[in-house]
């Protein structure tokens, strides 16, 4: 099922890169709009440096879009925030089991 999702990034501005190419592996097209420094009450934690908010509108199959943004949280969750959609914000699944 084809689905066009909007996905908030705020973090890392190098990372969003990483986020896309990740995207793009999983057959997903993806445009992305910087929107300036991130500011919030979090700005520029540790290891996060040139902290951007951007927003992605990515478009192709659901799944993809889901496995690749979480394969991302897994392995950047302390450098970079992402919410699906206005959900909540992803937590990182480290330690956990998935079914």
């Amino acid at each position: 099922m084809t689905a066009t999702r909007r996905i908030a990034y705020h973090g890392s501005g190098p990372l969003v890169r990483t986020l896309v190419h990740a995207l793009e592996e999983e057959g997903v097209a993806v445009a992305v709009r910087r929107e300036g420094p991130y500011v919030g009450e979090h700005r520029e934690p540790p290891g996060m440096g040139d902290a951007v908010n951007a927003t992605l509108v990515a478009t192709g199959a659901a799944d993809a879009i889901d496995a690749a943004v979480w394969t991302f949280v897994d392995r950047f969750a302390d450098r970079a925030q992402v919410t699906i959609d206005d959900e909540q914000a992803l937590p990182s699944v480290r330690g956990r089991h998935r079914a």
